[in-house]
């Protein structure tokens, strides 16, 4: 039996865990927006039915949704997610 977990969006996801309020909205976890530095590295749900792409660039993205709210990424926060959810499989999986 194999057992397919999909995070690709994990990081937009982790910010909608500590934010509840970017549930609502369309956001992606991206570069700098002021300098129009940076690509997309996650996107929610909302911000999928703009057709907003990872590794998009940001200003690309803010031209398909202009409301889009990009956050800063926050790498270390998505690494003690990773491990909880690294944990939990890791308790779940059968041993040989």
């Amino acid at each position: 039996m194999y057992l397919a977990i999909d995070l690709k969006s994990f990081y937009a996801s982790v910010e909608c865990v500590l934010n509840p309020e970017l549930k609502k909205v369309p956001m992606a976890v991206g570069g700098d927006e002021e300098s129009r530095h940076g690509i997309i590295l996650a996107k929610n749900e909302l911000a999928k039915k703009y057709n907003i792409q990872t590794a998009e660039t940001i200003w690309q993205a803010k031209k398909k949704c202009p409301d889009l709210v990009i956050v800063r990424p926050h790498h270390d926060l998505y690494y003690k997610y990773s491990k909880q959810v690294m944990d939990c499989l890791l308790y779940t999986s059968p041993r040989p």
